[in-house]
């Protein structure tokens, strides 16, 4: 089963209230067996654009496991704290690559 990678990118603009989702957002991604592998920073992008200024990259070992932490009571509650200090962005389940079995021949 590949591993899944949860994807946000928002254009944060009230500092203050999205500071106070990030007091609880990892202890609910770790509770839900995740990490974060790349934690709210300003991309640094090297071609095209980012309609962002802000990027997490979260990984789970399942698409279940982050499905269950995305609908999960906890989260849930502190959730607005993003949206409420939000503009334009996205959020996206990424599937890891599972490479192919190797050639028999």
């Amino acid at each position: 089963m590949p591993k899944c990678y949860v994807l946000y990118q928002f254009n944060v603009t009230d500092p203050e209230t999205f500071a106070r989702y990030r007091i609880s957002a990892a202890q609910f991604v770790r509770a839900h067996g995740g990490n974060v592998l790349v934690g709210g920073t300003t991309p640094d992008v090297q071609e095209g654009s980012l309609p962002a200024n802000l990027a997490t990259i979260l990984e789970f070992p399942s698409k279940e496991a982050a499905e269950g932490w995305y609908n999960s009571p906890e989260y849930s509650a502190i959730k607005h704290f993003r949206t409420e200090s939000t503009s334009s962005g996205s959020l996206a389940f990424l599937e890891g690559f599972v490479p192919p079995p190797p050639s028999t021949s």
